[in-house]
């Protein structure tokens, strides 16, 4: 009984039954994960070329950082023929950098439970399942089955990939860069913001909003997120908005809050900058972040806004209260 206990608890290759924080996404109808400390980059429909030669699992090509990573079509793994579309997630392990094509990203989530997923040939990358709340049975794809893939881009040259494991599995940054929480960063009207993983809910690329009759600003706006009406903030109160855009849901604790962006980034590990005041004008700013050390008074350093949903809900909150008039 202890054996098999012992056995509950861990994956074919010895992980745990439960993934910190993964990236969920979709293909081809079927939900698949990777966990966020794998994750590069996500790219929105990057150009793919032909690979030349078939090759097991390989649907493309994408030349990325003056290399050429192969692009696997998750649908493979369940034999389907592959297709050569869609955006990239960019994932790496020690075997070297695969790009995983995807239909929707669906956001960042904590498992409730991962197991082994036996079923699952072998050489086809994925080792486990996990089950996620609202989404189901999610298969795994993680870097220590991108050796599956033999056209794997090795990234064996120090910061080939900056902060991503090289060919040893060792990381190229420095180990401050680990313990720092992963944040989504995105643009709205040219301004960096961030948000922290456990704060995204979903991201949704080029979906259309719709006006919401008799709302009050700032919020005229929803967009459907999996059959829920979530409302829209756009932080650059644009006149206009426009027929699809980006957004990224964040939680709240009165529910989802969408919020318009203009572009997505790669994700960062980032620290919150105490030196910062307390307050900032910006709605929805609950602080600045940096990248692990540094330094402020560096000319090229890039300070991050962070965005939490709350700070948003505040913003509303106190937006409503003046718009009636009465003390917020």
């Amino acid at each position: 009984m202890a054996a098999d206990a012992a056995a509950a608890d861990t994956t074919a290759a010895g992980h745990p039954s439960v993934l910190a924080s993964v990236l969920a996404f979709e293909r081809r109808g079927q939900a698949f994960c990777c966990p966020t400390a794998d994750v590069l980059e996500i790219i929105e429909e990057p150009a793919l070329d032909d690979p030349g030669y078939p090759t097991p699992l390989v649907a493309g090509v994408l030349l990325y950082q003056d290399r050429f990573v192969a692009a696997v079509d998750p649908a493979c793994i369940f034999d389907h023929v592959p297709e050569r579309r869609g955006d990239v997630i960019l994932i790496q392990g020690p075997a070297g950098a695969v790009a995983l094509l995807a239909d929707s990203v669906l956001g960042f989530r904590t498992p409730a439970a991962l197991a082994p997923a036996p079923w699952i040939p072998a050489g086809r990358i994925c080792r486990s399942a996990a089950v996620i709340e609202g989404i189901g049975r999610a298969f795994v794809l993680a870097g220590d089955g991108l050796g599956d893939v033999p056209s794997a881009s090795r990234a064996t040259a120090p910061g080939e990939f900056p902060g991503t494991a090289s060919c040893s599995g060792r990381r190229n940054e420095p180990d401050a860069a680990h313990a720092a929480p992963m944040h989504l960063v995105f643009t709205v009207a040219g301004r960096l913001f961030a948000a922290q993983y456990s704060d995204v809910q979903r991201i949704l690329y080029r979906q259309r909003p719709f006006r919401i009759p008799g709302a009050l600003p700032p919020i005229d706006f929803a967009v459907d997120v999996i059959g829920a009406i979530v409302p829209v903030l756009d932080l650059a109160k644009a006149d206009m908005h426009p027929a699809s855009a980006d957004f990224v849901v964040l939680s709240s604790s009165v529910g989802p809050l969408a919020l318009r962006v203009d572009g997505i980034e790669r994700p960062l590990a980032l620290v919150r900058d105490v030196t910062e005041p307390g307050w900032f004008p910006a709605p929805g700013v609950a602080g600045i972040a940096r990248k692990p050390g540094s330094d402020a008074a560096e000319p090229k350093d890039h300070a991050y806004s962070v965005i939490t949903g709350e700070m948003l809900l505040r913003g509303l909150t106190a937006g409503a209260a003046l718009w009636e008039g009465r003390p917020s």
